[in-house]
């Protein structure tokens, strides 16, 4: 595998060890690349070829430069030409990386992509260049204080504040807001993220450095592992509603997606993300400034206690009014009947 085998001893975020990791995600998504390419490319190294996939990906991880992976691709196949060359690097980026990069062009002559935006090149000759581009430091300093509040998970944006949620295998799509802030995209591969994280630990890593770990705590908020702990009843709508997401994504959704760990007060400061605190910061703004738009999203919506209860009671009153109103006009109805037909 691209991604190198992970020590036994290690211990996952969440307390876990490395036995718990599931990469059929990881693997489903390689198979996906490695099918594109073989369609839409003319890569200089055969997107099936694992080995020499290897190859390409051990140079990338030792020298992180476009120009040698270029030179190292052209030895490796025999093929001088630049443009296939680079559709075999954009190949294994992907896959060391997942980053979707580069551009594929469909029969039609349309380009082909995943997510809502145009996939970036590699144009510059560093590899830390594309990955700063992707995946910039936050300038936002004006969140002192602020936090990812305990009612805010993905299941409550979807069903207190009907923001769709939708898997991406694309790590620079990660919580951004599509479809006038009505769809998210979250990246699901646990198992990726947390080999990305012990690569880290132990060599000079693809990734900027805590991005891995970071992601890792995103999903630990949206997806709080004590939500979704199967021997609580009360987990139980969120269980079956994660369920059913999965179910119905086009995806294979890493199954460790709420073993993330549970957030603890500290960790939900916003002053401590770097890479995602902007689409954090407009992910909360837009669930705090959200308005339940159906019974069911009014149900769910216990952010401000007072005014849910308020409006139930105003809804068991009016229901009540209306079924009195109801019986006393069926009454005056016989009553008339009655002084017609004595």
């Amino acid at each position: 595998m691209i991604l190198g085998t992970l020590p036994a001893s290690i211990q996952l975020l969440n307390g876990d060890t490395v036995s718990k990791l599931d990469f059929r995600a990881y693997n489903a998504y390689t198979e996906r690349q490695q099918k594109l390419f073989s369609e839409l490319s003319s890569s200089a190294v055969n997107p099936y070829d694992t080995i020499s996939l290897e190859k390409v990906a051990d140079q990338l991880w030792r020298h992180k430069e476009r120009d040698q992976a270029i030179a190292h691709i052209c030895a490796l196949s025999g093929n001088n030409s630049i443009n296939a060359c680079q559709d075999a690097l954009n190949l294994v980026t992907r896959l060391v990386l997942m980053i979707e990069v580069g551009s594929l062009e469909k029969a039609s002559g349309f380009m082909h992509q995943t997510g809502p935006r145009p996939l970036p090149l590699w144009d510059e000759n560093s590899l830390d260049s594309l990955t700063e581009r992707l995946f910039p430091i936050s300038c936002q300093h004006g969140c002192s204080g602020m936090t990812m509040t305990p009612d805010l998970s993905a299941w409550s944006l979807e069903n207190v504040a009907g923001i769709r949620i939708e898997f991406t295998d694309n790590l620079a799509d990660h919580l951004r807001l599509t479809n006038n802030n009505t769809q998210l995209y979250i990246f699901h591969h646990v198992a990726f993220l947390e080999a990305q994280r012990h690569i880290n630990d132990s060599q000079a890593p693809a990734l900027p450095r805590g991005l891995a770990e970071e992601t890792l705590r995103t999903l630990a908020i949206l997806f709080p592992q004590s939500d979704h702990w199967a021997a609580l009843r009360s987990n139980r709508k969120n269980q079956v509603w994660l369920e059913r997401l999965c179910t119905h994504s086009s995806r294979v959704i890493d199954p460790q997606l709420a073993w993330c760990g549970t957030p603890s007060g500290e960790s939900r400061y916003l002053s401590n993300f770097c890479f995602w605190r902007d689409r954090l910061l407009i992910l909360k703004e837009e669930f705090d400034h959200s308005t339940p738009d159906s019974f069911s999203q009014w149900w769910y919506d216990r952010r401000n206690g007072v005014q849910w209860h308020n409006f139930w009671v105003a809804m068991v009153v009016l229901g009540l009014t209306a079924v009195f109103g109801l019986i006393q006009c069926i009454l005056a109805s016989i009553q008339v009947y009655k002084a017609y037909h004595p």
